[in-house]
């Protein structure tokens, strides 16, 4: 009983201590290797093993940086006019409600962030009008974009510079909700019906909801309404912690597995 307890104080304090779910300054501490070459025509691809990221006409550089000693930095071309620069990520990250960002430019350039769930197709795309000062901007990712995503920022400009200019990105953040933890003996008869359970769970409310082993490792998650049942009739037998999202709170409760 005492593990169970154990495990379900873990579970709350993980939902409320990981709102960041990942940063980058874009440093060479972190990997990403400075450099002065912008114009490249093929996808430039820097940044740490697992978390890199692919830029087009930019890199990481150390000229004018937001924070710290480097920033990722994309320049347009009058001679290259078509070519917009752009960053984006190698790797998906879940769960991510919203992205803040440093950005500033120079004659005119902005910034259009998007996210992905293929790399290919870029959704819900966000122009964000950029000053030569550095300040912090939020993309908030719609509700429909669900699931791993990768994340994108374009140049783009209302009218054409007359010379070459710079779009700076820089202290990215991909963030979770942040989630109010409440006390599960208060709101446990809102999220499972059935605390004890053969073949499915049953439900009292909508929730994003993950079930857990007693070893914290999510062995079943899914979107839940309201008197929905959930299949666990493969779990092997024992005791486990379901936790849910429930109206932006994250509610823990014990379940046993006959």
């Amino acid at each position: 009983m005492k593990k169970i307890f154990s495990l379900l104080a873990a579970v709350a304090i993980s939902a409320t201590m990981t709102s960041q779910l990942y940063s980058t300054g874009f440093e060479s501490s972190e990997g990403f290797t400075s450099n002065t070459v912008y114009n490249n025509s093929d996808l430039l691809v820097s940044g740490p093993s697992g978390k890199q990221w692919s830029t087009f006409f930019g890199t990481p550089s150390a000229t004018s940086p937001l924070v710290g000693n480097q920033s990722m930095q994309m320049r347009w071309y009058t001679s290259s006019a078509s070519s917009k620069g752009y960053t984006m990520t190698n790797f998906t990250t879940s769960g991510v409600s919203n992205v803040t960002f440093n950005a500033a430019n120079t004659t005119g350039i902005n910034v259009i962030v998007s996210c992905s769930t293929n790399g290919t197709t870029w959704l819900s795309p966000q122009t964000f009008t950029l000053t030569t000062t550095s300040t912090s901007y939020t993309y908030n990712v719609p509700s429909s974009a669900t699931g791993a995503l990768r994340f994108k920022f374009e140049l783009t400009y209302t009218t054409a510079p007359s010379g070459t200019s710079r779009l700076y990105i820089d202290n990215v953040k991909f963030n979770a909700p942040t989630m109010a933890v409440v006390d599960a003996t208060k709101t446990r008869a809102n999220l499972v019906k059935n605390t004890i359970v053969v073949n499915d769970l049953i439900f009292g409310t909508s929730a994003k909801v993950s079930v857990y082993n007693l070893a914290g490792q999510v062995v079943k998650s899914a979107d839940v309404t309201e008197n929905t049942k959930l299949d666990v009739s493969a779990l092997p037998k024992g005791n486990y912690v379901v936790t849910g999202i429930v109206n932006g709170q994250t509610v823990s409760q014990k379940i046993i597995k006959k």
